[in-house]
């Protein structure tokens, strides 16, 4: 029965870390961080319209977490849409995206719906959470892929709460998405989070 041993950190170049697992007497060699998610960034979420997350490179997958956020506008759904090219440009024509949540399926939309058709509330003590996995944003030559998990709070008089499980895709272009953006359904880039939680990115290697 073959074992896994983890060498001391070394990477390609030495200095990393490197797994090896003997095979019949030979070795087999994990590159660095090879299916392993490292930490990118970290910040509090502020009072703005937008969360955008820039600079995603090629050869990557991204996980993107929101937690205990809230908008500051009532009912509001969350959004995400992709930016394109340096600037960058954010994505939002009526048929670049397709989605679907539960039981809630939309071929053709200006963005990802990522609580599907539920709406958060802004009552004091919501805390809603999202983790958005980005398939290959970097890559060309296919469209990015994304699913997502995490739960939505209304505490209204009547509390509403609801699971969020959903996917997607970027089906405008085949192009390299350089940036993700978050915001409103009420009136997107304009009503604003709440100044409460955090936004954390992390990343794996595809190669």
């Amino acid at each position: 029965m073959s074992t896994l041993n983890v060498a001391a950190l070394q990477d390609v170049d030495a200095d990393g870390s490197k797994a090896t697992l003997p095979i019949t007497g030979s070795n087999f060699t994990l590159g660095p961080n090879w299916g392993a998610m490292e930490f990118a960034s970290t910040a509090a979420i502020t009072a703005a319209g937008n969360l955008s997350i820039t600079g995603l490179a090629a050869g990557y997958d991204y996980l993107v977490q929101l937690e205990a956020f809230a908008p500051t506008t009532d009912l509001g759904i969350l959004f995400a849409r992709v930016g394109t090219g340096a600037g960058p440009t954010y994505q939002s024509g009526g048929s670049d995206y397709r989605w679907i949540d539960l039981a809630v399926i939309d071929n053709a939309d200006s963005e990802l719906a990522i609580f599907g058709t539920q709406t958060a509330g802004n009552d004091s003590g919501n805390l809603c959470q999202v983790e958005m996995l980005l398939i290959n944003p970097g890559g060309t030559g296919e469209n990015m892929m994304a699913r997502w998990m995490g739960t939505m709070d209304n505490q209204a008089a009547t509390p509403n709460q609801a699971r969020v499980i959903g996917g997607g895709a970027y089906i405008g272009a085949t192009t390299a998405v350089t940036a993700v953006q978050f915001g409103w359904s009420t009136n997107y880039g304009t009503d604003t989070f709440k100044a409460q939680g955090d936004i954390t990115v992390w990343r794996r290697r595809r190669s």
